[in-house]
């Protein structure tokens, strides 16, 4: 049974806050712990897993939908996505491995690890979305919770030590770069997969093996749209208590914008460091992000 959060993962979220650096290292401190459990065999993966994985605000709620729509000819009563697809770090924390060890196969996982530290075997489904956009969600989720800056503040932490997650937005897509060939790999855009849904459903079911039925998919393709997930967000939402409810939403604006609202100072930074990092992974010079997806 799917529970809500408690105080190890309400530590968890509110690590995600760059408020202070002692949240910050309680973050890094956890996902190590995750990777000691998993390292260890508390986990027992499974060869027909599949993982979501992404960097935090890059589109793992979505992709969490659609697989588990593509899984259950539709289903809609589960209390919460998490429920259905869990996110394995939260869970190994939470000493969930039999909850997780219940679960019809193929399982279905959403991460936010490095490629390093997962257990091999499985199948994996990463997901990239433009660093401009995803500092931008980043801050506006943030701000649920209250203590964060300005945004040029908060993309300037960002920067620095990454959010959310054990690494940073550049060392996250350097981890996986490497594996986007990976015959156990589905290398996705964010950008992509919002402008081409049924698509999108059409190539994870196939990497997935789960059978797709012509008349499913006009019904999926509704139901992973902004305005489904947006109408049914107690599904959806990850926030805890003390958000302000006066700020919007979990699930905003699901929008390809290259980070319209960040300054032009950040604007030109950040198309800096993706100009030295497409050359650092071997793309042509270019266009800073779309060259990553060649």
């Amino acid at each position: 049974m799917y529970r809500r959060p408690g105080p190890l993962s309400t530590l968890l979220w509110r690590s995600m806050i760059p408020a202070t650096s002692l949240l910050l290292r309680t973050a890094n401190a956890l996902h190590l712990a995750v990777r000691h459990r998993i390292a260890w065999g508390t986990f027992v993966p499974r060869p027909d897993d599949l993982y979501i994985a992404a960097y935090p605000k890059s589109g793992t709620t979505l992709l969490q939908m659609m697989l588990h729509q593509l899984k259950t000819d539709g289903g809609m009563s589960f209390p919460h996505v998490n429920a259905v697809c869990p996110w394995i770090e939260v869970e190994l924390l939470r000493d969930n491995t039999g909850r997780l060890a219940a679960l019809d196969s193929p399982r279905c996982f959403k991460t936010h690890l490095l490629h390093r530290q997962l257990p091999p075997g499985g199948r994996f489904l990463y997901v990239v979305r433009d660093v401009r956009d995803v500092v931008v969600s980043a801050w506006h989720h943030a701000r649920l919770l209250g203590g964060v800056g300005t945004l040029d503040d908060f993309t300037a932490g960002f920067l620095r030590r990454g959010w959310g997650a054990s690494s940073t937005w550049f060392q996250h897509l350097r981890s996986w770069w490497p594996h986007r060939h990976d015959p156990n790999v589905l290398f996705l855009s964010y950008e992509q997969v919002i402008a081409d849904l049924e698509g999108t459903a059409r190539r994870v079911a196939t990497f997935a093996g789960l059978s797709l039925r012509e008349e499913e998919v006009p019904r999926i393709v509704e139901r992973c749209g902004l305005a489904f997930m947006k109408r049914h967000e107690e599904k959806f939402d990850t926030r805890l208590q003390g958000a302000r409810p006066e700020l919007q939403g979990f699930i905003r604006r699901g929008e390809a914008t290259a980070g319209e609202e960040l300054s032009p100072a950040h604007r030109e930074l950040l198309a800096g460091k993706l100009s030295a990092l497409a050359a650092g992974l071997g793309c042509a010079r270019g266009d800073p992000y779309r060259e990553l997806l060649v």
